[in-house]
């Protein structure tokens, strides 16, 4: 791991967990025009169809009603949201879902893209949740993951290092550009609408483009790419599935130990290099010397011992890396910290 560590030319971030906090703001509902449900109506109907998942947007979604809804033949579709039979007040029948828009005009609901308040909320970074009952749109809600503090700052710091640092998210472009303005990221570096299973593909993508690929990422469904990059690296509260992909796994949850590993595994790396050299050096030219006979084993022996304290003295350099390195982010809480906040 260390040797992959010091090697990587690019960091790879998944959003939602790990450059995200995870803890989901709720907005809304917006309804349309043609919706049959009043506010009330639509958060029962919603909060019931996220009851049983347990992602992150369902758990969020959950906590609008705790108003019980007859549902049957419940499912979660990966990636997509859940979907179950309901039956309204006349007892008629039909299919209730709720998830991506994407998902739901694949599904034949028409979803409507002009209206100011969801563009407004794409622009504010917010990811949209539909739900939609048969055919017809009911409400869209809200949901904007925020930054971890110092993701910008983490950023900034690896492109200090000379790696190149991009985004994956299954959120769509517009919420995608968004969070990657507020990182200071590229928006070429930013690859949106990236379904789980494509997250790996991703990574052999950049390989193809000759990077080293350094995977940060929490979730289950990140395993494939953490298999595939060059270097996974885990966050301390990533699923035990991810843990297991992973080559590093974080001990602490700020992302800020990202550029420090990195950087700490390059310097010694370079110190490696630099005893190897050394060590070289030393055989080449002192060992035919003492075979002529133009040193003395006196001498040979205090040469040895001179030798084996450079390299050592080198090594012992790694315990000044972290102190004597340009500082990098101030620890959560600290007054600049706050200040960036």
């Amino acid at each position: 791991a260390l040797e992959k560590a010091g090697r990587v030319s690019a960091v790879l971030f998944d959003k939602t967990g790990t450059l995200t906090t995870g803890e989901l703001a709720l907005a809304g509902p917006w309804l349309p025009g043609t919706s049959p449900f009043t506010v009330a109506t639509a958060n029962a109907l919603a909060a019931a169809l996220a009851r049983p998942s347990g992602h992150p947007v369902s758990r969020a979604m959950a906590a609008l009603s705790s108003a019980p809804q007859p549902l049957e033949n419940w499912r979660e579709v990966a990636a997509s949201g859940v979907q179950a039979d309901w039956r309204d007040a006349a007892g008629s029948a039909a299919t209730a879902r709720l998830g991506s828009l994407a998902w739901l005009a694949a599904a034949g609901v028409t979803v409507p893209r002009e209206s100011p308040q969801l563009q407004q909320w794409q622009q504010d970074g917010a990811s949209l949740a539909g739900l939609a009952v048969g055919g017809q749109l009911a409400a869209i809600y809200a949901l904007r993951d925020t930054l971890k503090p110092g993701a910008a700052d983490v950023v900034r710091e690896l492109r200090r290092q000379d790696l190149r640092v991009f985004l994956v998210t299954g959120d769509q472009p517009a919420t995608a550009r968004a969070v990657a303005r507020e990182a200071g990221l590229a928006p070429e570096h930013v690859f949106a609408a990236v379904r789980p299973e494509q997250k790996g593909a991703l990574v052999k993508e950049l390989q193809g483009r000759g990077e080293r690929v350094a995977f940060v990422g929490d979730g289950i469904n990140d395993a494939p790419a953490l298999e595939q990059a060059d270097l996974g690296i885990a966050v301390s509260k990533a699923s035990d599935v991810a843990r297991e992909a992973a080559d590093l796994i974080l001990l602490r949850s700020e992302i800020e130990a990202v550029p420090e590993s990195l950087g700490l595994a390059r310097a010694a790396l370079r110190t490696i290099k630099q005893n190897l050299f050394w060590a070289f050096f030393y055989n080449v030219s002192f060992i035919p010397l003492a075979a002529l006979g133009f040193m003395s084993p006196v001498l040979c022996a205090i040469a040895m011992g001179a030798s084996d304290l450079i390299v050592i003295g080198n090594a012992l350099r790694l315990l000044r890396w972290r102190r004597d390195s340009q500082p990098l982010i101030p620890p959560p809480g600290s007054p600049s910290s706050s200040a960036r906040r």
